[in-house]
């Protein structure tokens, strides 16, 4: 998985038993993959103007390990099974004060055009590149 963000653990995140609530989870894991797609040159600007944008179909969440503040989480963020609509993310996400896996994750998704209501084409330059990363992390 080619894209990495850190994500400090906010004492807001915490849950009354402690320790950061599930559903923040997916709001790391919002940010990695915003941050993903810029680093592969997704403008979220461009998108805006485009009207268009990521749309998640499903999300499947592994927890291994609970997070705790003052943490920072880093996450890795990769593309896999990408067509011309949709395609898959895989994300893990590790504390970063001893490095142990705390969440996986693989999210369903497409591109929609808000503008038309229906899917969006990935332009194929973006398409190869997803290929390409896709290689590279197999």
């Amino acid at each position: 998985m080619p894209h990495t963000t850190e994500i400090p653990v906010l004492w807001s995140h915490m849950d009354a038993n402690g320790h950061v609530n599930n559903g923040v989870y997916q709001s790391y894991f919002d940010e990695a993959r915003i941050q993903a797609l810029e680093q592969e040159g997704f403008s979220i600007q461009e998108m805006r103007e485009k009207k268009v944008g990521p749309v998640m179909l499903k999300a499947e969440l592994s927890y291994h390990k609970p997070l705790h503040h003052p943490d920072a989480v880093r996450i890795e963020t990769g593309f896999r099974d990408m067509s011309k609509i949709k395609g898959k993310v895989v994300q893990n996400m590790y504390r970063i004060s001893d490095g142990a896996l705390v969440c996986e994750a693989i999210f369903s998704a497409l591109f929609f055009d808000f503008e038309r209501n229906r899917p969006w084409k990935i332009p194929d330059t973006f398409l190869e590149r997803f290929k390409a990363d896709e290689k590279t992390n197999s």
